[in-house]
């Protein structure tokens, strides 16, 4: 697949998809430390680079083409774990953009925590 040729549109399902893989993920978890545990080695066999922060765990994908995407995984607030709707990704004019998937918008960091 080439993400070069991808419409925003495209690229924005292509994401949504993904959000929805990685909620399924981790759906059984209640901490950022079990799933770390139990997923590290297995996202990095398929290339999915596992960084675990204070207050959540970004997940770093290289998508060729100097692309990435960079989902978060965090605390539901009811002992769950929930994937944000807020990424980091290569915006096609080639810069760094927080964007909330699902609105299309810009966002900031701290909403990555807030946006589930």
């Amino acid at each position: 697949m080439d993400l070069t040729d991808m419409t925003r549109e495209e690229r924005c399902d292509l994401m949504r998809k993904r959000h929805a893989f990685l909620s399924n993920l981790v759906e059984p978890y209640s901490t950022l430390d079990d799933f770390t545990k139990d997923k590290d080695e297995w996202l990095a066999v398929l290339g999915i680079e596992l960084t675990q922060q204070e207050e959540y765990i970004s997940l770093y994908m290289s998508l060729g083409y100097s692309d990435y995407e960079t989902y978060h995984i965090v605390s539901d607030g009811n002992g769950k774990l929930a994937v944000s709707h807020v990424i980091w990704w290569q915006h096609p004019f080639c810069f760094n953009q927080l964007l909330d998937i699902f609105s299309l918008k810009s966002v900031e960091e701290e909403d990555i925590l807030t946006s589930i």
